[in-house]
C-alpha cells in the first residue's frame, strides 16, 4: 500500500460510520465492519455533525456508528465488542479460554500502550515484525481482531513517515504487507477461528513477554495508583524509572478481561492461569476494581 489508507467495501447494507479514516481509531473500526462482511458508508465528520452525534452517543469524541435502526453507538472498543455480540460470524475473536484472553490482552497492548507510551522502539516493531513473518498473523494462520487493529495504527501513525516506512521495508516488510492483507480486499472468507484450537504460536512468546514487562506492569501500578487517587506512575521501562500518566481507559479495559476470566471454570482457569503468569499477566487482570465500572449485564450499561 501507499501512505494512504484504503478500506474495501463489502456486501451487506447497514450501518454509517462518522469519523476521520485517516485516523487510528475509525480505520479499525471501518476495517472490523468490512471484516464481518457488513455494508458500511463512511462520513467524514464535520464539527456540526459532530455534536449532533455526541448528543445521540452519550460521548464528545467519534468516531461513531449508526445501527440500520437508527441508533448511534460512540467509542470504538464498545462499539467492537456490541458488533462481535451482533455479528458473531465470522468471529474475530477467539473462542477457547487461553487464545481469547491472550487475543484480548494483545488488542490492549496494540491500542492503549503501543501508540501512546514511550518504549515504541525499532526492537519492538521488528520484533513484531519477525513474529507475523513467521506466523502470518499475531495468534497464528488467522487473523484476529487485534490484528486489523495493528494495520490500522501501522497505516494511520507509522507508515505515514517516509523514514518509518523505509527503515520497516527492509527490517520488518511483514508490517507492510499486513495493511495490505487486512485493509484491501482480503480473503477472509477462507479464514476461520477454529474453537478447539487453544494452543499459541512460539514465536509469540518473545512479544508477550516485553508485553508483561512493560503494559502489565503499567496495568498493576496503574491500579495502585488510581486507588491512591494519585495522577502518575513511576516506571522503570529499561532506561531507569519515569513518570506516564494514570489512565483510567487502561484501569476499565482490565476490568473488562477480568470480569471475562471470573466466568471461566476452574479448569479453564487454570489453563488461562498457566499461560499468562509467565508474562505477569494473571496478576495485573485478577486485581479488584481500582474504579467503579459498570457490568455490561447491568441495565445501567445500556
Amino acid at each position: 500500500m501507499s501512505g494512504s489508507l484504503q478500506i474495501a467495501t463489502a456486501p451487506e447494507r447497514g450501518y454509517t460510520l462518522y469519523g476521520d479514516l485517516r485516523g487510528r481509531e475509525a480505520a479499525g473500526l471501518a476495517s472490523v465492519l468490512v471484516a464481518k462482511g457488513l455494508r458500511v458508508e463512511f462520513v467524514e465528520e464535520t464539527p456540526s455533525l459532530a455534536l449532533a452525534l455526541a448528543a445521540r452517543g452519550g460521548r464528545d469524541s467519534g468516531p461513531y456508528l449508526r445501527t440500520p435502526e437508527g441508533f448511534v453507538l460512540a467509542e470504538s472498543h464498545a462499539i467492537l465488542e456490541w458488533i462481535e455480540v451482533t455479528h458473531p460470524e465470522p468471529a474475530l475473536v477467539p473462542l477457547s479460554p487461553v487464545r481469547r484472553t491472550v487475543a484480548r490482552v494483545l488488542e490492549d497492548w496494540v491500542e492503549l500502550w503501543l501508540p501512546n507510551w514511550p518504549r515504541r522502539s525499532w526492537n519492538t516493531l521488528e520484533r513484531i515484525g519477525a513474529h507475523l513473518e513467521a506466523a502470518g498473523f499475531l495468534m497464528g494462520r488467522v487473523p484476529i481482531r487485534a490484528d486489523w487493529l495493528l494495520a490500522a495504527w501501522l497505516e494511520t501513525e507509522v507508515l505515514t513517515h517516509a523514514h518509518a516506512r523505509e527503515h520497516l521495508s527492509r527490517h520488518a516488510p511483514r508490517l507492510i504487507s499486513l495493511g495490505e492483507d487486512l485493509l484491501g480486499v482480503g480473503d477472509r472468507e477462507s479464514r476461520e477461528i477454529v474453537a478447539g484450537d487453544d494452543a499459541l504460536p512460539i514465536s509469540l512468546l518473545g512479544i508477550l513477554e516485553e508485553l508483561g514487562a512493560d503494559y502489565h506492569q503499567y496495568l498493576v501500578l496503574n491500579h495502585h495508583a488510581l486507588k491512591d487517587r494519585e495522577d502518575e506512575v513511576s516506571i522503570d521501562l529499561g532506561l531507569g524509572k519515569a513518570p506516564l500518566p494514570v489512565q483510567e481507559a487502561c484501569e476499565l479495559r482490565r476490568i473488562e478481561n477480568g470480569r471475562e476470566l471470573a466466568l471461566l471454570d476452574r479448569k479453564a482457569r487454570r489453563r488461562v492461569a498457566e499461560a499468562l503468569e509467565p508474562m505477569r499477566a494473571w496478576h495485573a487482570l485478577t486485581l479488584p476494581p481500582a474504579i467503579e465500572a459498570l457490568d455490561p449485564g447491568d441495565p445501567r450499561s445500556l
